[in-house]
């Protein structure tokens, strides 16, 4: 077992970089690139659901500029993800459609519109699509479930 964090996270750098399924590096029209372009399905996911949970962590918060914040970056985890087409078989962006995006796009719309229980439902929602795409590209063993626990050095309240 390594002891070192630094030489962990080069390992798992390199492992990462030697497997096959990646997001493609298109252009995400916007001023910069997607730092998400080119990476792996298993740390698009790990990304996934760090911003997601610091998501539902604004939303807990009533933190709207935040909520905007994280939105924007599970959007941009969602568009990296749809430029896999296929997994070891699977049909991931075919997946990420049917399941997963429609729930996004209903949360987005309700942040946008600051509708508070709108924005918690589709909240809930956004996870039941994470769970049904998991289920879609048999891995339904994976299930995401809502955690109110902050892990994180942040405070999520708003501050104006």
């Amino acid at each position: 077992m390594l002891k070192r964090p630094a030489a962990t996270l080069t390992l798992l750098a390199v492992l990462a970089l030697a497997l096959p399924a990646t997001a493609g590096a298109g252009e995400s029209g916007e001023d910069h690139d997607s730092p998400f372009a080119g990476m792996h399905l298993l740390l698009l996911m790990h990304n996934m659901q760090y911003y997601t949970h610091k998501l539902g962590l604004a939303i807990d918060a009533h933190n709207a500029a935040l909520e905007a914040f994280y939105i924007h970056e599970v959007e941009a985890v969602i568009e990296a993800v749809g430029e896999i087409e296929d997994y070891e078989g699977i049909p991931i962006a075919d997946n990420l459609k049917k399941t997963l995006l429609p729930n996004f796009q209903t949360l987005e719309a309700a942040i946008d519109k600051g509708e508070r229980e709108a924005v918690d439902a589709a909240y809930k929602e956004l996870l039941v699509g994470c769970n049904a795409c998991h289920a879609a590209s048999e891995h339904g063993y994976i299930h995401i479930r809502r955690s109110y626990d902050n892990p994180y050095p942040q405070d999520f309240s708003p501050h104006d």
